[in-house]
């Protein structure tokens, strides 16, 4: 017992020791320092990204030093050492705050910025989901573009913006091709139709003009597809499916003319078999449109198709 006495109480002493010179060297009371010291610990904190920490420093002069004049920087700082922790909710409150309560803070444009960054930061990546928060960021967003027409952060605020808007184009796609594929083409419609005329600016907008042509060719609605199809060779000239939906348009102007014929529309018939040949002249079934054109007027409607079959 006598000869591991000494070596205890070494290593009592060197436990003691580490504890003092830790409470030595750590950090002092808030309590005693001023905003301004608060502030330089607070961003040191936050540029070695240590965010919890940078958040009680500034949080300190905040609420504690509310008429000094750096209390709007550490505002501003507190607010982005929450998004930095990736508390996107809480980022959006504090940046509001400081737009709300520092009116003249030269930090208010950036904060209005960022609060529409962190609103779309909240929603969850899955465009599945809620999306709510992004319909907010979007606005927001928007507004900004009307308030700082000319600040330098608009490109990004643009890049923003469309980020955006393509991940809820996203969405109502989806949707509209999830009725499609199974079947609920009148469904599919109503979505496709949504992403074209409140996402045209996104990558989503081609496809779902097409599928929005894909889905009335399905309901036999010939005519609605042969002018979706048609704007889309209008619109999206370079687009891979350029030849594709050509060949939809002509097959769809074609069935058009044949289904008014089959209806008994004659006088409508006629005039989308001429315009089929005047659109598609190098058709391979320009023939039997000129055929059905020539015999419109002769035959009775209820039987041009069926005679006009037999003679070809």
């Amino acid at each position: 017992m006598s000869l591991l006495r000494p070596r205890y109480l070494a290593i009592v002493a060197a436990v003691l020791l580490v504890s003092l010179l830790a409470g030595c060297g750590g950090r002092p009371a808030l309590s005693n320092l001023s905003a301004d010291d608060l502030f330089a610990l607070g961003k040191q904190k936050y540029d070695a990204e240590k965010y919890r920490t940078a958040i009680e420093y500034f949080q300190k002069i905040v609420y504690d030093y509310p008429g000094e004049t750096i209390v709007d920087t550490a505002q501003y700082y507190l607010a982005l050492s929450y998004f930095g922790n990736e508390q996107y909710q809480l980022a959006q409150v504090e940046f509001q705050r400081l737009v709300n309560y520092y009116p003249s803070s030269v930090y208010v444009a950036n904060a209005q910025f960022m609060g529409a960054v962190s609103q779309f930061e909240s929603a969850p990546d899955n465009y599945g989901l809620d999306q709510t928060p992004v319909k907010e960021a979007i606005r927001q967003f928007e507004d900004f573009i009307i308030d700082y027409p000319e600040s330098e952060l608009i490109p990004d605020v643009k890049a923003y913006l469309n980020k955006a808007r393509t991940r809820l184009a996203h969405k109502e796609y989806s949707a509209g091709l999830t009725y499609y594929r199974m079947g609920a083409y009148k469904s599919s419609t109503i979505y496709f139709q949504r992403v074209i005329d409140e996402y045209t600016d996104t990558e989503f907008a081609p496809q779902a003009l097409f599928d929005l042509g894909q889905a009335e060719f399905k309901m036999n609605n010939y005519e609605e597809a042969r002018q979706q199809f048609e704007n889309f060779v209008t619109v999206y000239p370079n687009d891979a499916r350029v030849e594709e939906a050509k060949g939809m348009a002509a097959e769809a102007a074609y069935k058009s003319a044949t289904a008014a014929l089959d209806s008994g529309k004659s006088a409508e018939a006629k005039e989308r078999f001429k315009y089929f040949i005047e659109k598609y002249p190098t058709d391979n079934r320009v023939g039997k449109a000129t055929a059905y054109i020539n015999q419109i007027g002769d035959v009775p409607v209820e039987s041009a198709t069926e005679q006009t079959a037999e003679g070809s």
